[in-house]
């Protein structure tokens, strides 16, 4: 019955918060569901003869959603908190928005161009979900506080997730992730998506100034075990790889460094016998059969998109042929992310891929660069925010090396939260150093507007993101 209650409350959240108040509370709550997929955790549940599985939760939240967005951009309605004085104008648009949009277009026409667009059909659909929601959520992000809402309902529905699996485990032995995976995601998409909420609850912890942030350091060690009882060696390895950037990011080295040491003796407190054979045959390359069937897929998949290199085979269409091109198994994956992408839908796809993937990167390492001089604990904050989104986005852009998760809604979560905060930021640049008069604006020089107003507040001795341009 919790359950219910629970959807019930956040889907009216969601829907009727959208006009009442902003549609960042639809937003907040459409993505809510898309990490947490309720339809999958609490499937046993039931209201009324109707299993809770069967309910489209996510869809009923994102057409009002997307109906309030419309109906403000347009000027014909204003939710009362984006109508309220100050209204904060859209933060603009950067290279890294223009680029999604064109992998968003060339994803589309490779549905067009499919061998087989009935099976490409459920796939796009997927995508189209993800485009959908982002871009509506490029209208509505506009301020920090905004981002950290996003922020921080990723990793309490992750946090949440692995709080589950520990607790099925624990109740019944039952290793729900190793024998159905999480949601559509197999056990190692899953254990990636719980590992990415590590380093985002260590930034977390660090930006917080209140007492329950602890919170956030004592629930790494239930996500480490939730990883653990997967048995995904790449989201161990992943997590190994994140964990040096972290450190690098972090403020408090020390304190981290002092961290590690008591999750390393905690990890090998908890991992069996079978976990710590299973990491250890990682260097087993040769008597691996799973790192032998990713090199034969790799080596098809590269093979494969050299026949279509423009468009591809269409959108997960190239699954339907990797046997006949020496497959071990009918229907078999790519198991990378960069080739599978490559393999449905061409060359060109995965190109724009891996410069949307550098832009956001390199977005985020501009968004430092302006934070630089600033040392204020609110600025300090922003830093936090940038590196927990940035080393989430490292440790999935690793181990999406191995696996194939074209549709896993968490990395694209990230991507708009980087994409949204170099955004903002550029231009609080903008209105808090102005270019001097006869300063050539090129391409990459901000330009404020030609009254700029008075920093609000105390922005006059910290840089403080919080809104966009007016």
């Amino acid at each position: 019955m919790k359950q219910l209650v629970f959807m019930a409350i956040t889907g009216f959240l969601g829907t009727a918060g959208s006009f009442a108040f902003s549609p960042l509370y639809g937003i907040a709550v459409y993505y809510l569901y898309a990490v947490l997929r309720p339809q999958f955790i609490w499937d046993w549940v039931e209201f009324a003869g109707v299993p809770i599985k069967d309910v489209s939760w996510s869809f009923y939240v994102a057409v009002p959603t997307l109906v309030a967005t419309g109906l403000w951009r347009l000027g014909l309605f204003s939710p009362s908190r984006v109508a309220a004085p100050p209204w904060y104008g859209n933060p603009g648009y950067t290279r890294t928005h223009y680029l999604f949009l064109m992998f968003t277009a060339w994803i589309s026409l490779t549905y067009l161009t499919a061998v087989n667009q009935t099976h490409a059909w459920p796939f796009f659909l997927e995508y189209i979900k993800i485009f959908v929601m982002f871009i509506c959520a490029t209208f509505v992000l506009r301020t920090v506080q905004d981002l950290w809402v996003i922020y921080l309902v990723v990793v309490g529905a992750t946090i949440y997730i692995g709080y589950e699996i520990n607790m099925f485990y624990l109740s019944s032995g039952w290793l729900i992730l190793s024998s159905k995976g999480y949601g559509g995601l197999d056990n190692n998409g899953a254990a990636l998506m719980l590992a990415m909420a590590v380093p985002m609850c260590y930034f977390a912890w660090e930006a917080i100034h209140y007492w329950f942030r602890w919170g956030f350091l004592l629930v790494i060690p239930v996500l480490l075990h939730a990883i653990l009882l997967s048995y995904s060696r790449g989201a161990m390895v992943s997590l190994v790889v994140s964990a040096i950037f972290v450190w690098f990011r972090a403020r408090n080295k020390g304190f981290l460094t002092s961290v590690y040491v008591g999750l390393a003796i905690l990890v090998l407190m908890m991992a069996g016998k079978e976990v710590r054979e299973r990491f250890l045959s990682i260097g087993e390359h040769d008597i691996d059969a799973s790192a032998n069937a990713r090199k034969v897929t790799w080596a098809i998949a590269i093979k494969m998109t050299n026949e279509k290199p423009i468009f591809g085979w269409g959108i997960r269409n190239s699954n339907l042929y990797t046997f006949d091109y020496g497959a071990d198994i009918p229907g078999r994956s790519i198991h990378s992310q960069y080739l599978q992408t490559a393999a449905d839908s061409g060359w060109v796809a995965l190109a724009l891929y891996l410069a949307l993937l550098g832009s956001v990167f390199l977005g985020l390492r501009r968004t430092r660069r302006a934070l630089r001089s600033y040392k204020d604990p609110q600025t300090d904050r922003v830093r936090s925010l940038a590196s927990g989104v940035e080393a989430g986005l490292v440790l999935f852009c690793f181990g999406s090396i191995f696996l194939s998760l074209e549709h896993f809604e968490m990395p694209y979560i990230l991507i708009l939260l980087a994409v949204q905060l170099h955004a903002i930021t550029r231009a609080v640049e903008a209105r808090l150093a102005p270019p001097q008069p006869g300063w050539p604006a090129g391409r990459g020089a901000p330009r404020p507007s030609p009254n700029p107003p008075a920093p609000p507040g105390n922005e006059a001795q910290g840089f403080h993101p919080a809104v966009a341009t007016p």
